[in-house]
Order: structure tokens, then sequence, then C-alpha cells
């Protein structure tokens, strides 16, 4: 039970309410706003402009049930007014309009200890009460206002007749006055209320605090001012909240909105920017009573209404549209752009027009703006970064914000990267210092633009957007290996299109054109695409066909980002060769018009034919504009001629043999096992760049494979040259990268000077090397290493330009005498420092103690700072304090002010002076670019050839230099044979194998055996043996001859394509089809079981004509794997066929299976499917049941085969036999479609085939 009120308060109270009453019920004080004694005083109430007229006179809906009475307005009283809604045609209210919970208080009862004694501060948050003032009068039109709850305030009553008349504006009034409400003299009334009025008048001080306070936030973006216009528009953005409420898009309004309903939304927006919001959820019964809550509570009150206001969106993100007015899901939306409003601009605060100008045009794109020491991420992008990585998640500015330290921005950039984001830096391009001298200074001139305060703020630039397909700097770059953006265009000439490409590698700031026409497989562009691995694809909305966009979502990595172009982006072919030659103007000068193209680099100028090849360069072009890296990038001039199938060049590997090999990646999309990974052993990141190429791109010259066989060889009979060689490469960072952000005006000075020490040490190990290497059988090497050029000379040309800057200094300043510019500000620096230590004694001399300087340990801002011991009392009066510690204060003396700044000033014109030069030294290293590019290139060859000894020696035994025989038709010859993965991993554990195709057995081989018994695996194999062999190493056998092949072609798995709209059998026949149309003699085939896909009949005559048009046509090399074992009956008569199968063991009673994994001549008795289905679990009823279907179905397939060839005489002979005596007949009388004469080869060994296989078949 509570304690019950002492008896003297109980009277109190009551004395206080009677008091109220009474006074209620007095008569009008003088009407302030007339001087005739027969008007009342009518003070306009709150909530005037928010009443709605009504031609009824029903009460407002909005009032609760306890409000809505009927009330004769009383022309002579004051009432409370009550924060619902009222109409002019009901007049004020009585008290009984008040809610129950409210308790009425005569405030002219009220004792001082009642009330508070702190001053009151007439800001928006505490003050009691806030009369609305309108010139518009008690009856305007307010029917377009939006109630806001409020406080309840004290409300004349209306007089009749004088509804639409104009009411005086009045002020403020406080409830907690006494004087206001206790003087009853009427004569005296006006100068009371008058006098009280002017009490609460907000004192200069107090506006400057407030001011201050409502600023905080803009502190470290605003340059400090005293300007009162900085003030004042930073506190009126505050009050202009209400434009973010509206749920229409501002785009509606501009665009569909009618006048009317504009008119009334811009009234109701105006009231509201004059009051002050709060939460309408509160009722209105909380709302009228507010006036009633403890300072505290209205406090804390205030507090939850401007965090509410603060979390509202802007308004035009709640309708989100790109600068087309299109919304993110309708056709041609584009995600980067963002629609504001121009009358939203008018809102903004300075900082906020700065973020919005540079976010309008990236709004996809994860922003860090640079905020002092900080980087700091606004609205979605904070949300995102909280979201991601849990980043703390606060408000600034009235907006959502994350921040990370300056120094870990690479950190956080590479982690948005990894999850697929854009990034984007936005640095200042000045300090504050250098913002306040360069308002000084425009002030100065009268150069000061019409918007000042954009003019005061600190100035911020878009330094960069970084994506995963253009990274420079080193600390983003995740691996070694290149990461590629690709430009693409599709034309529509050729019977299946042809493609333009344009590949850029930004790390190196290399380019590769190249233009084909494909085939319906799309074979180039796989190829070229499983190459290279792109980590970026730029494109143009609605040019590349449906099936290039279904096998590019196939085969690109999960991670790539795509990136699509609009129409009106990107240069066609005319704007891209007039922005090349204005670029390349020869000798930077115009071009003239005998030769248009001089300046622009040789590989463009071959590719100037190809229309699709220019534009996709175009593409690239505009890209790297917006991401401001062109110039950077683009005035390296690195630019190449690329094919990715080389042929006549090299062996060519395609984009199916690559993934069926595993060359650069199993099947699983990872480096584990493949190739690349095992054979890979370079150092230098460079050099396992150009090795990845080598892989890729094998030899096929018989001249050059042995060169670099016998490289290979020297290194593995010399092997302190291998030690040698690690002393130099160990330890070099990324030279091919760290050049091309020297070019770029875009290194760190640490890595500069360590790209010095590094080229040094390289030239003169270079120099070493060569000495090590005379004694080697083959000059290979030896040739290699005296292409390097001599180095020092221009090493030491650049360090004679700069002082060695000291540990802890990253700057690089000129020597004395180099820098004109930079020496006379260094000399009036030094004068200053001296002027100010003479200062100083002549101070300390003056005071009576020691004095001495103190400098912050970073920046310019506090510096020269007096200290002096803190028990020191006698300090003069004008010196200001400045901190200190326990033993020591810190002063600023006025009387060093001018001379400090005058320091500060000439110190950061010595940095701006130290920036150029470092750019000058820049500029000075990069003249000796393709010097610097030729010594990495020998450098990158040499560590492949050592990358290729060392993996040679990690064969173990047996290990072999393969022979090479040149020849019209290839063949390969490998005894003991093993795959290299097996060979570097399982010592010992793994079954070599034999294998023969070519030259005196058949070229095919007719492979069969079970499942599970290896022969993908032998197949595989000696592909790799193939490839091993020609890359110039060492092959995991007891010996190997073969006759270098120009391509491996495969085919190989069972999937389908759903991108693509094909099922397994068709993909398979997709691939059969290029295999067949590429395919020479000297390619090298792997067909694995093919036909499956579909009924057995004709699955196993697709197979049976694929098989004869290889062996009797096509004259290639392969391994033809199947489970058809009538092919092996029916072209066991053909020269070119050779039955071979995996040896196995079978336990028919247990039904088990033992592989052998050996590879033999002969015909596998079965395939032995049920078997391998009891090894898999499968039931045995299922199994048993099974194999009686088997037996039963080859025995009636063998039956019914013998049977017609008993009854029918021509049944004797293969029907593929029979083709072939067509195939002869047609020959000799000319109706043949092949034309002999431009392939004699072929012609020789086809008519040789034929003539084979006919004669076995009389025979």
């Amino acid at each position: 039970m509570p304690p019950s009120k002492p008896k003297t308060q109980e009277n109190k109270d009551k004395k206080k309410q009677k008091s109220l009453l009474g006074w209620l019920s007095k008569p009008p004080a003088i009407n302030v706003a007339s001087s005739s004694p027969e008007q009342p005083c009518t003070v306009p109430a709150l909530n005037a402009s928010l009443t709605s007229s009504s031609p009824s006179g029903r009460d407002s809906g909005f009032e609760t049930p306890s409000t809505k009475r009927r009330m004769t307005p009383a022309a002579n009283s004051l009432v409370v007014a009550s924060a619902a809604y009222t109409r002019s045609s009901d007049g004020g209210r009585s008290i009984d309009d008040t809610p129950p919970t409210s308790d009425p208080i005569d405030v002219d009862m009220s004792s001082d200890e009642d009330l508070p004694t702190r001053d009151i501060r007439f800001t928006r948050a505490k003050r009691k009460m806030a009369i609305e003032d309108s010139d518009e009068g008690e009856g305007g039109n307010n029917d377009g206002a939006t109630h806001k709850g409020r406080s309840s305030a004290y409300k004349p009553s209306r007089e009749p007749g004088k509804a639409n008349g104009l009411a005086k504006r009045a002020r403020v009034i406080p409830l907690e006055d006494d004087a206001l409400m206790a003087s009853d003299d009427q004569d005296g009334a006006a100068s009371t209320f008058s006098q009280a009025l002017s009490r609460f008048k907000k004192s200069p001080k107090k506006k400057d605090c407030r001011a201050r306070h409502s600023g905080d936030d803009d502190d470290d973006f605003i340059v400090p001012d005293d300007s009162e216009d900085d003030i004042a528009s930073r506190s009126s953005h505050s009050s202009k909240l209400s434009s973010r409420r509206s749920l229409l898009s501002d785009f509606e309004e501009d665009e569909a909105i009618p006048q009317s309903m504009k008119a009334k939304k811009s009234a109701g927006r105006a009231v509201t920017q004059s009051l002050k919001k709060t939460p309408a959820a509160g009722g209105l019964a909380g709302a009228s009573s507010s006036n009633f809550l403890t300072a505290a509570e209205q406090r804390a009150q205030a507090t939850k209404v401007e965090k509410k206001s603060q979390e509202d969106p802007f308004s035009f993100l709640l309708d989100i549209r790109d600068k087309d007015g299109i919304r993110p899901g309708e056709p041609g939306h584009d995600p980067r752009t963002l629609y504001i409003p121009k009358k939203i601009w008018n809102d903004f605060s300075p900082f906020e027009k700065q973020f919005w100008e540079i976010k309008q045009n990236h709004f996809d794109t994860i922003l860090f703006f640079q905020k002092g020491k900080f980087f700091e991420l606004y609205e979605e992008d904070a949300r995102i970064g909280h979201r991601e990585f849990d980043l703390k998640l606060t408000q600034r500015v009235k907006m959502s914000m994350v921040g990370v330290p300056e120094m870990s921005f690479n950190f956080w950039a590479a982690k948005f990267l990894a999850k697929g984001y854009k990034v984007g830096r936005v640095d200042q391009s000045e300090t504050a210092l250098g913002a306040e001298m360069r308002v000084a200074a425009n002030k100065s001139r009268g150069k000061l633009g019409d918007d000042k305060q954009k003019e005061k703020i600190v100035r911020r630039e878009l330094n960069k957007v970084y994506t995963n397909g253009t990274l420079v700097d080193d600390e983003l770059l995740t691996d070694d290996q290149a990461g590629h953006c690709l430009s693409i265009r599709e034309g529509d000439e050729g019977e299946h299109g042809n493609f333009g490409i344009c590949v850029l590698d930004s790390a190196t700031s290399e380019f590769n054109l190249s233009a084909f026409n494909d085939d319906v497989c799309r074979t180039r562009l796989e190829t070229l695409i499983r190459q290279l691995r792109p980590k970026e694809i730029v494109f143009t909305k609605g040019n590349l066909s449906v099936s290039t966009v279904r096998l590019l979502k196939t085969i690109l990595p999960g991670t790539c980002l795509w990136t699509s172009l609009r129409d009106v982006e990107g240069f066609d072919y005319a704007r891209t060769l007039n922005e090349l030659k204005a670029l390349y103007a020869a000798d930077g000068e115009e071009s003239t018009d005998d030769d248009d193209y001089a300046g622009i680099p040789t590989a463009i100028r071959d590719m100037l034919g190809c229309k699709c090849a220019i534009e996709a360069l175009g593409s690239m072009m505009w890209y790297l504009r917006q991401l401001n890296i062109d110039e950077d990038i683009l005035t390296m001039k690195n630019f190449n001629v690329y094919d990715p199938m080389k042929k006549g060049q090299g062996l060519i590997l395609d984009g199916q043999s690559l993934a069926h090999i595993e060359v650069l990646l199993n099947s699983e999309g990872t480096e584990e096992g493949s190739l690349l990974q095992l054979l890979g052993r370079c150092v230098t990141p460079f050099g396992k760049r150009l090795f990845r190429i080598w892989l890729c791109m094998p030899l096929r010259n018989v001249s050059d494979i042995n060169a670099r066989l016998d490289a290979v060889e020297d290194l593995l009979n010399h092997p302190t040259f291998e030690g040698e060689f690690m002393e130099v490469a160990k330890g070099l960072p990324d030279l091919e990268r760290i050049v091309s952000r020297i070019h770029a005006k875009n290194c760190k000075v640490k890595d500069f000077l360590k790209v010095l020490k590094s080229f040094a040490l390289l030239s003169k190990g270079l120099s070493k090397l060569t000495h090590a290497c005379g004694a080697f059988e083959s000059k290979t090497i030896l040739g290699l290493l005296r292409l390097a050029p001599d180095l020092l000379p221009h090493v030491k040309n650049v360090e004679s330009r700069f002082e060695k800057p000291e540990k802890d200094n990253d700057d690089l300043l000129p020597v004395e005498g180099k820098d004109e510019a930079y020496d006379e500000i260094a000399k009036e620096i030094h004068e200053l420092e001296k002027e100010l230590d003479t200062l100083l004694k002549k101070l300390g001399r003056s005071v009576g103690f020691p004095l001495q300087y103190w400098h912050s340990a970073q920046g310019n801002k506090d510096i020269y700072l007096v200290q002096v011991s803190s028990n020191q009392r006698d300090v003069p009066d004008d010196w200001i304090r400045s901190g200190g510690t326990k033993a020591f204060s810190r002063w600023t003396v006025p009387a060093l002010g001018g001379t400090i700044r005058q320091l500060k000033e000439a110190r950061e014109r010595r940095g701006a002076s130290i920036k150029d030069f470092k750019f000058r030294l820049f500029a000075e290293f990069d003249k000796d670019r393709s010097i610097w590019l030729r010594a990495i290139r020998v450098m990158a060859e040499l560590d492949c050839l050592v990358s290729l000894a060392r993996a040679s020696n990690a064969l173990g035994e047996p290990a072999c230099r393969p022979q090479l025989v040149e020849g019209d038709v290839a063949w390969v010859d490998f005894e003991e044979l093993r795959h290299p993965a097996m060979a570097l991993r399982t010592k010992g554990d793994f079954i070599p194998n034999n294998v023969r195709l070519g030259g005196k057995v058949g070229r095919v081989a007719l492979l069969t055996g079970p499942n599970m018994g290896g022969k993908s695996t032998v197949m595989r194999m000696t592909a790799a043996g193939v490839i091993m062999a020609q890359m110039g190493m060492f092959v995991p056998a007891r010996s190997a001859r073969l006759c270098p092949v120009d391509a491996i072609l495969t085919r190989m798995g069972a999937y389908d394509n759903m991108f693509s709209n094909s099922s397994t059998f068709k993909v398979e026949l997709d691939e059969c089809c290029k295999i067949m149309r590429d395919a020479t003699p000297k390619s090298f085939v792997i067909l694995d079981e093919l036909g499956r896909g579909t009924s057995t009949f004709d699955g196993m005559a697709i197979a049976g004509a694929v098989l004869h048009e290889l062996a009797t046509h096509t004259l290639a090399l392969a391994f033809f794997a199947t489970h058809y074992g009538s092919l092996t009956d029916d072209y066991s008569y053909h020269p070119n066929i050779r039955n071979m199968h995996m040896k196995t063991l079978v336990d028919d009673e247990k039904r088990e299976l033992v592989f052998l994994y050996k590879l033999i001549d002969g015909i596998a008795t079965s395939s032995f499917g049920t078997h391998v289905a009891n090894l898999a679990g499968v039931p045995i009823d299922v199994v048993e049941r099974a194999e009686a279907i088997s037996k039963d179905f080859a025995s009636k397939f063998k039956e019914k085969i013998e049977g017609k060839r008993k009854r029918s005489a021509y049944a004797k002979l293969p029907i593929d036999a029979q083709a072939d005596f067509v195939y002869l007949y047609k020959l000799a009388v000319g109706e043949s479609d092949f034309d002999f004469e431009t392939d004699v080869v072929k012609r020789r060994e086809v008519l040789k085939g034929l003539k084979v296989a006919i004669r076995s078949v009389v025979d």
C-alpha cells in the first residue's frame, strides 16, 4: 500500500488546482497584437496550423472518447489546448477536454522549491511548449496538414466573427514562468507579458552552442569557420527531415502528381518543418500530457524522436530507380546509377551533397570515404558491411555509417572483393589546413563560388574503383596468377558468328586482342575462357547470342563478375579509333593525314580489319575510364595479338582437352592433382604466369623441343646451378607488376626502393649465373642469359636523384641542388624554425622559468606548444592551456601564432613539392621500362626451365628424356609409362603400362574391359606423357619415343549441359563432330564410351561408324573405349584398329573382380557389369536376375548374327568393308569428294590402309 500524502501536501495540491480553475475564469488580458482595449488577448495555439475546417459541427475523428464533448465557445476565456485536432467552428476547449490521466496544475501557485532552478534552454528538444506562428490567421485552409502528436499548450478560445482575422505572431510561453500568470493588473498586463517574453530570447552565446551541438557530426567534414551562414545552413537542414517521410518517390512527384496535390503537400511540409516531430505511436492522450513529464523524461523522449528521425531513409531510396527512371527488375535497368530528384539536393548538407554526387553514378559500388585517418561507409554500403562482416553500425550526419582505420583499407577492400562486390576509394584531395588556405586564397582573389558551403568542405575525389578483374595494388591481389578482365563482342558474320575479344591483365597492364570465326560448339571461345579463367567479363546487353551466354555460364567460375553495358555505353568502331588517335598521337602531337595510326601500337594496327575486336577494345577503354584507371594502363602500350589455338605453331589443347586431362584444374574445379600443380615449381611470380602459358601451349617443332630438353638436362647434370639460381630468385618481389604500378604513379615509396634494390641484385645475379653456366654442353641457357641487359647504370641514375630516406621516413627527398622549388621551401622552413627557437628563448627570459617546445607525434596540427612544469603557477594570462600530463602542462602562446601558421603553410607546400618530385622520379624510372621488362622476361624463362628440371627430378625412377622424331604422321611408343600425379605422390605403388599407337601397330586402340578397370587412367596418362614430352621435360617412363602431335582432342565423361539445353547424348555428338572435323593424321584423339546416351542399336551403330571413320579416313592416333563388344568382331579385320583391354581376374562363384590395371592386347571377355553391381552393393537377387537376362540376350544376339551370315553370302562381308569397296570404286571413277592433290600424306595413308584392309577380308 503506498504511503499516504502528508496533509500539508494535500492542501497545497487542492489550493493549486483551485487557483488554476479560478485563473481560467479571469477576464482576458490586453491583446498584445492590438492597442484597442476592447480586444481580448489572443495567443495562437500550438496546433493552430494543424486544425481542419469542417462545415459540419461534428467533433474530429481523431479525438478520444473522453474528449468528444460539445463545447460552447467562450470568447473571453483561456483554456488548456489538447493535442487533438480542433476546428475553428468548435471554438476553444475547456478544461473538461483534458484527458483523464492529466492533472491540472496551477502554475501561479507553484512554489519556488517545486519549480526547476536550471536555466531554460530554448532548444527544440527541451522547451515545454511551442506556439505556431502563422501569418494566415486561425481560419486558414489547413486541409492538407498532417497531425503530429505534441505537448499540450495553453490556448485562447476564438472570438466569434474573428475566425478569419489575421493574428499577430506570438512568441514561446514557458510554463515555468510565475511572473506571467501571477499579475492581475490589467493596465500592466501587456508590459508584463512583453517583459516575460523578452526574458526568453535566445542569447547569441546559446545560439552558438546549439549550432555547435547540432553540427558536431559535421565538424570533421567542414573546415572550421566562424561564418553564421555555415551554422544556419546546418541548423536549417535538421528541420527538413519531413521530405524523407513521403511514401511516394520524388520521381513520381516530379512526373505524375497533379499541381493541386503538390500545393497541399508543400503546405503540409511547411507546417511539419516548423514543428518538432514526435512519435505518433504514443497516442493522443500521451501527446497531450507531455507537458506533465519531468525534464528527464522529456529529454529521453526527445532523444528517441531524434533517433527515429535519423533512421528514416531518404525518400528516393524508398523507390529506387536508375537515372532513366527504371526500377530494378524492369528491362533496361542500370544498377550502377541512382535517380535523385533535383529538389532533394537543396535539402542535403554539404557532405551529403558531396557523397551523393559520387554515389549516384556508382550505386552498385561499396564506397570508402576517407575522413581523416579513417575510411567510412554510409547508408546501404554501411548496412552491407554490418551484415557481411559484423562491422559496428552507427548513425552519423543522419546517415548510417561504419568506419575502418585508414591503414586497414586494403584488408577490408579485399574482403568485400572476395564477396563479389565492387569497391571504390574516395580520397581527401587536401587536408583541413589546405582547405583553409584554398578558401583564404580564393576569398582574397574574389573567386568564391555561389555555393559557399561546398567551397568550405574538404574536397574529396573518387580515386579508383576496384573490381576482381581490374586489381592493380599488390595488397589486393590474392595470388600470383593473372586476374584477367575480358571484354567480348559478338558479330553476325560467318556461319555461326564471329567474336572479338580484348583481354586485360591490369596488374601488368597487358592487353591481348583476338578475333575469330567459331563453330557451333564455340570451340575457340571455350578454349580461350578455359586458358585464361577471367575474373570479370564486360559485355553489351543484347549483343551476345543465347548459345554464347549459355556457354559462358557453364564454363566461367562462379566468382566471375558480369559487367553489362548499355547500348549507349562503350565506344563503337569509329569512336574507338578516334580515342586511340588522341591517346597515341605520334610524339605527343596531332597525327598527320599521311599516317593517321603512326602512334598506335602495332598489335592494334594489325587488328584494325577486325571490327568486333576493336569494338571490344573500345568497351574495355570506356569501362576503364569509369574506374579511373584508363590512362594508367593504356599508356603502357603493352598490346599483343592472342590466338587461343595457334594452329601450326604448337600443340593445341582445346577447352575440352584442358578440362578432361585436368591440365589446369581437376574435375572439382581446384588445382589439386592438376598438371599445373604437379609440374609448376617456379619461385618468382612472373615465372609462374609464364609457366601457365607454356603448359597451355606446348611446343611442336622438334628442334625447339630438343633445345629445351638440352637445357633441362644440363640443369639436372649441374645441381649446383639450381642453388645459385635460388639465391638470386629468392625474395624477389613481383617486379613485373610493380613496374606497371610505377608507370601509373601508384607505387608506395617502400616498394619503389625495394624494386631498385631488387633490380640491382638481379643484374649482379644474372651476371654471376652467366659465368656459372659456361660449362654447360647446351648453349640454350647461356644464350638466354646473354640477352639480359646491364641494369646497374640505370639503377644508379635513378638513385642519384634522391636522398636515401631514413628508416621511419617514407618521403623521397631530392638531393640538394636537384630541385630548386624544394630547396627554396626547405630554406624558408629552416628560417621559420630558427625564428621560433629564438622567440622561445626570449619568452623564457621574460617569464623567468624554463620553457620547451612540444610537438605531436603525428600530423602538423599540434606543433610548437610551450611546455612547462605542471606546478608552475605564474603563467601569463594570455596563454591558452592545451592539455598536458601529470608532470607537464602545455600552452598555446598567442605571440607565436603567426609564425607557427607560416610554418604550417610552408610545410604544406613542402609536402606538395615532395609529391611532385616523387612523380617526376617515377617518370624517370619509367623511361627505361623496356629495359626493366626485358630483364624480367629473361628471369621468368630461366625460372620456367629450372621448374621443368625440378619437376623432372621429382618424377623418380624410371624417368627418361623423350626422343622426338620428325615425321608426316604421329606415333607414340612409351615403355612403362606412369601418370605424373601417381609418379609424384605414390612412389612405387602405381602399375606402369606400355603404350604404342601408330608406327608398326594399329593407330586406333579399341579398348574394352570393365568399369573401374583403369581405362580412363591409361588414356589420360598417355595424353599427359605427350604434353610433358612436348613441353621439353623428362617423362615418367623407362623409354619414350614419339613423333610430335599437333592437337589432343578428347570426348570423355557423361554429363549434360542444362544451360545449353543439351542432353548427355547431344553433348557427346557435338564433341564427336568437332573431333572428326579438326583431327588430322598428326592428332591424338580420346573417345570414351561414345553412343551410350541412346538405344543400344543406335548407339552401337554410331560408335561403329565413328570408329571406322577415324581408322580409315581421319587416321589420327586414338583411344576408343567402348562396352559394345560386337565392335571388336566387326573390325577385327581392320589393320589400323588394335583390340586391347585392361586385364582383370574374375571369380564367377563369388562374383568378385580383381583389377590388375594392366593394358594388354586382346578382347575383354565381358564388361562384367553384374560383377560391378555386386561390388557396389546391389541386392544379390537383383544381380542374379540381371546376370541371367544378360546371358540370354548375348546368346540370342550371337545366334541371330551367325544365322544371318549363313543365309546370305554378302552378310559374310562386314558392312564397313563393303563401304570401303564403294569408296575405292568412287575413287577409281573420279566420283570421290576428297581432293587427294592437296594432301599427299593423307592420300598415301588412306590408300595404304584400304589395301591392307581389303586384302585381309579377301583372305
